[in-house]
This record gives C-alpha cells, structure tokens and sequence, in this order.
C-alpha cells in the first residue's frame, strides 16, 4: 500500500496522482500493472484504463518487456513530470527547513 507522500498532499490522492507519485518515487525502475495495481492500492481494471491514459498523455512510458509482460516507469522527459519533480524538491525542501527551524528552537529552549 503507498506510504504517507508530501507530493500527494499537495496534488490529491486521486488515482492518477497516486500511480505518478509512485512512479516518481520509484525512478529508474520499471513496473508490471499488477505490480502497480498492488502498491497503488488500486484494482487492476482501474489501473489499466488509468495507465493508458498516463501513457497516451506520456507521463509514463513502456519500457521493456519480460515474457508477455510489459513494464512501465515514469517518462522524466515530460513536461509535467518535470514541473511534479521541481514540486516534490520544493516540498522537501520546505519540510526540511520547518524540522531544522524545530530542531533549533528546541536546541535554544532546553
């Protein structure tokens, strides 16, 4: 099942979002739709149409094929891949700033 995800906090847990985020995470690796369909939290006929549009739009892209099966990643080359990409920095960051500001308080308060 997907973890807490700051990205979706910010963009909505619909399905969509949740096959992008976890293809974001997981960059540089490729995934069959069952795979995808078990971590997403999704069944498998929803995640069949929603890939096929994710793949059309070509936020996500085939990548090689294992026997019968096809495996998809995320497509970085893609404009709004590329724009999710410079928000999920900008939240870590963020979150990173508020935890060393917290830390710092906590270091001048004790």
């Amino acid at each position: 099942m997907l973890k807490e995800s700051m990205l979706l906090n910010a963009i909505g847990y619909a399905v969509e979002n949740r096959i992008i985020d976890f293809l974001i995470g997981g960059k540089g690796m490729d995934y069959s739709k069952k795979g995808l369909a078990e971590k997403c939290g999704i069944s498998r006929p929803t995640l069949y149409k929603v890939l096929a549009s994710l793949v059309k739009k070509g936020v996500a892209r085939p990548t090689r094929k294992i026997g019968i099966i096809q495996l998809y990643a995320i497509n970085e080359e893609n404009d709004r891949v590329k724009a999710l990409l410079k928000l999920e920095e900008f939240l870590l960051k963020e979150s990173f700033e508020a935890l060393k500001e917290k830390v710092k308080t906590k270091a001048q308060t004790a």
